[in-house]
């Protein structure tokens, strides 16, 4: 349910093709959990038509659609749509700046990095022969995220205190820190949640550093 941040890019072959990874639910064909988040009628809609088991990348990936046999004769092209056209599927010819390829094509081609900014994209066929196998699930939304685990670009992820992680349903990457840190880098560390106060005494943390004895105890007044 969660993917940690990558250190280097990562090359994805997706096979545009109908005979396997065909969903109908994102969440229980594809990732093969339940869950009740709440969306918007259209973002729920559009993973709950047939396609392609959608795609999570991380910014900086690339993108590799291979076509199965049967579309060799003909080619292939790939058009980016809007999320609405994606779960009636696009019934209207597309415009060339659409495109993702720029013209019929055979075998694996590499997806521009265009195409692959921070966010959500919908793909589906561009037909020009045969039935139109949109409906039937030959359409693919990719989402692609950025992380927020580093206070610049040379610092360590989370402080080393943490995982930059993003769980499936998560825009974007971000820290998850380890026991006794906090903050959006875990650059922050927590002395008070060891319990160290004794006697019922409150725990003051003093955020004066990363050390265990950055706090100080409000003692009852029988005890000091």
């Amino acid at each position: 349910m969660s993917v940690e941040w990558r250190t280097q890019p990562k090359h994805h072959v997706m096979k545009w093709t109908l005979m396997n990874n065909i969903c109908s639910n994102f969440y229980t064909d594809c990732w093969n959990i339940n869950t009740n988040i709440e969306r918007n009628i259209l973002e729920q809609q559009a993973l709950n038509v047939p396609q392609i088991c959608p795609l999570q990348l991380q910014l900086g990936d690339t993108l590799f659609i291979s076509s199965e046999p049967s579309f060799q004769s003909h080619g292939m092209n790939l058009g980016n749509v809007s999320m609405e056209e994606f779960i009636r599927c696009p019934t209207k010819d597309f415009l060339q700046d659409q495109l993702i390829f720029g013209c019929r094509l055979r075998g694996m081609h590499q997806v521009d990095p265009q195409w692959l900014e921070v966010g959500t994209h919908y793909f589906a066929e561009v037909q020009t022969k045969g039935p139109p196998l949109c409906n039937l699930g030959l359409r693919l939304n990719v989402t692609v995220k950025q992380q927020f685990c580093q206070q610049s670009s040379n610092a360590p992820f989370c402080s080393r205190h943490g995982r930059c992680l993003s769980h499936v349903w998560e825009e974007a990457y971000n820290c998850y820190c380890s026991q006794q840190y906090s903050g959006r880098f875990c650059q922050e560390f927590d002395a008070c949640s060891s319990k160290p106060c004794q006697n019922n005494a409150s725990c003051i943390d003093t955020r004066e550093g990363t050390i265990g004895d950055s706090y100080e105890c409000a003692c009852p007044s029988q005890f000091a």
